[in-house]
Formats: C-alpha cells, sequence, structure tokens
C-alpha cells in the first residue's frame, strides 16, 4: 500500500499532500484545473475533498480556527 499525507495549509482554499515518494505539492479547491489534483488516486481525492467540504460547511469566522486545529492525516491506497 502506497501512504499519502494530508495537511491542510494555513488557508481555507489549499492543502498540502506528500506523495509515497516524499514530493509534497499543493491542491486547491478552485474551479480551475489543477493538475496536482487530477493525478491523485480516487481515494486520496476523496479525502481532500471531504476535508475542503468541512472547512467550508463552517461559518467564516470558525474556519481559520479549524485550520489551525487541524493535524496531518495518512491515507493509504
Amino acid at each position: 500500500m502506497n501512504k499519502y499525507i494530508v495537511k491542510h495549509s494555513s488557508i481555507a482554499s489549499v492543502q498540502y499532500v506528500t506523495d509515497p515518494h516524499g514530493h509534497t505539492f499543493s491542491v486547491t479547491d478552485s474551479k480551475e484545473p489543477d493538475p496536482n489534483k487530477d493525478n491523485l488516486p480516487l481515494p486520496v481525492l476523496a479525502a481532500v475533498n471531504r476535508q475542503f467540504g468541512i472547512v467550508f460547511s463552517l461559518p467564516y469566522d470558525q474556519r481559520q480556527n479549524f485550520i489551525d486545529s487541524s493535524i496531518p492525516f495518512e491515507v493509504f491506497v
């Protein structure tokens, strides 16, 4: 199994993903094409999208607290 690590950046619309080879790249919640996002395995993409869904479901004034207290999590593919 391959391990990916997902970590929220300091802003709501960006997360960092570290791939099994140790390369870290950003993934955005933009509606524009994101080649980093497009190349993720489906389970990792689903986890990233869930994390975006959680942060954007919060009231605006609570998002930064959520981001600041987020801990990185692992997804195995």
